[in-house]
């Protein structure tokens, strides 16, 4: 089961990558469009502001899924490390416990509010206002998936001490 885990979690941050790439891309090729629009032509495109919000959007919490997986977002590192070594797995675990619950509830929350956003369309862009606000269930499953994945395949990793106090 671990190794199918593993193969998932591998396969699905690669794809992310490629995702975010292609969004980073068209970000920015939106919002070179504008500035070269606005100051080369003097007739600035209506629908690009738009555009990159929501590309921003989603680039936004697929980033924040490959960080989940890569474990480099914020921590009260420096707190923890002062705990002796069960207090660091404890405070580790629950907040394991209190991400994974928030995460829970976002998926959740993200589903009804991109429902609720299917009933209306884009003000300037051809698409429904589900499509920017599936990035919420979307992004929130992602970082569940790869939360709930690390603990069970990665190796714990030796913690390394820390420096002694000088003084």
């Amino acid at each position: 089961m671990t190794s199918t885990l593993r193969y998932a979690d591998t396969w699905l941050a690669r794809l992310e990558a490629f995702a975010l790439a292609l969004l980073v891309l068209a970000m920015t090729g939106t919002t070179l469009a504008q500035v070269v629009a606005r100051y080369a032509f003097n007739e600035p495109l209506i629908w690009s502001e738009e555009a990159a919000r929501y590309l921003f959007v989603w680039v936004s919490l697929l980033g924040a899924a490959l960080a989940t997986r890569e474990g480099t977002h914020y921590v009260l590192d420096a707190l923890v490390q002062r705990f002796p070594h069960a207090g660091r797995l404890a405070a580790r675990g629950v907040a394991v416990i209190v991400s994974a619950g928030f995460l829970v509830i976002l998926v959740q929350t993200g589903i009804n509010e991109t429902s609720q956003a299917s009933l209306q369309d884009s003000a300037t862009l051809p698409i429904g206002m589900a499509l920017p606000y599936a990035a919420i269930p979307v992004g929130a499953a992602l970082m569940l998936f790869h939360l709930l994945a690390g603990l069970l395949i990665k190796e714990p990793q030796p913690e390394a001490p820390l420096p002694e106090a000088v003084g």
